[in-house]
């Protein structure tokens, strides 16, 4: 795990196969509506990004999954109250699913606090 000041990358590199990176952003007051997570993925969704609606460890959200010169992507932008998790994984796109129970073991862990 390597952590700076705007986000949390985590890998395995001895038998890990992607690379999953985590960050969040808070707005001061009221709750994250489903339009600040469409205007967040505007770039996923530009890009034909496969779309998924999803509930991950008590937070809601979107998850578009994409491949790109041979990697598979996975992003989520998950609300949870006033914030938002911003997550991003990629894999080699043979390996694309093996990791998939981690991932959402991972997501579903995550809280504000």
């Amino acid at each position: 795990m390597e952590t700076d000041e705007d986000s949390v990358l985590i890998h395995d590199p001895d038998n890990g196969i992607g690379m999953l990176e985590i960050s969040c952003l808070c707005k001061d007051e009221g709750e994250t509506t489903q339009e600040e997570l469409l205007d967040l993925a505007a770039d996923s969704i530009a890009s034909g990004a496969r779309r998924m609606d999803v509930n991950l460890g008590g937070m809601h959200g979107l998850l578009f999954s994409s491949t790109d010169e041979g990697m598979a992507w996975k992003e989520w932008y998950l609300a949870a109250g006033n914030c938002v998790f911003l997550i991003t994984y990629d894999c080699p796109e043979d390996m694309e699913g093996a990791e998939d129970e981690e991932l959402a073991e991972v997501i579903a862990s995550l809280r504000i606090k």
